[in-house]
């Protein structure tokens, strides 16, 4: 049966099964994908990668890991001032051309994370490319995923890539 505006859903259907499903999985890595994980590096479709759902169940408060140990950026000056923490998230936010992208580019080549999830948000698409090609440079980029939603996608897809990424 369709299902219809009021209606009430399966009993055993999960919220989270319900929800926009994205790829997600080990095949990310090295690639360049929009909010909707379309892959916009034109390196070919994704390849060992799964759905899953862009928001889950928040984790119990008392199974997750505290921040205990500090995460070395790269970059002296924010390991000195601004520790981040391991397993921390970090946003970045200031004016345009006050060299965001640099110091983004510079934490993700030289942090001692494993694996970076760079999300371009609201950037310009000239920006995007620039910050790929130049600035994270092949060796970030192969142990980073890259979620671009540029400036002149829609703002709902901007949301999008934030949450994806």
């Amino acid at each position: 049966a369709m299902p219809r505006f009021g209606a009430p859903g399966h009993p055993w259907r999960r919220t989270e099964d319900r929800m926009r499903h994205l790829p997600m999985g080990e095949g990310l890595l090295g690639r360049v994908v929009d909010a909707q994980g379309r892959p916009l590096d034109r390196l070919g479709p994704l390849t060992e990668v799964g759905n899953g759902p862009i928001n889950r169940r928040p984790i119990n408060a008392m199974e997750r890991d505290p921040v205990r140990a500090p995460l070395d950026t790269g970059v002296r000056t924010i390991n000195a001032m601004l520790t981040v923490g391991r397993g921390q998230r970090l946003g970045l936010f200031a004016g345009s051309g006050v060299g965001k992208s640099m110091l983004l580019g510079m934490m993700a080549r030289y942090t001692s994370a494993e694996i970076v999830v760079v999300g371009l948000i609201g950037e310009r698409g000239r920006e995007v490319k620039e910050f790929i090609e130049n600035i994270l440079g092949p060796e970030g980029r192969a142990r980073s995923v890259v979620v671009a939603a540029p400036a002149d996608a829609p703002p709902l897809l901007r949301l999008h890539g934030a949450a994806y990424a």
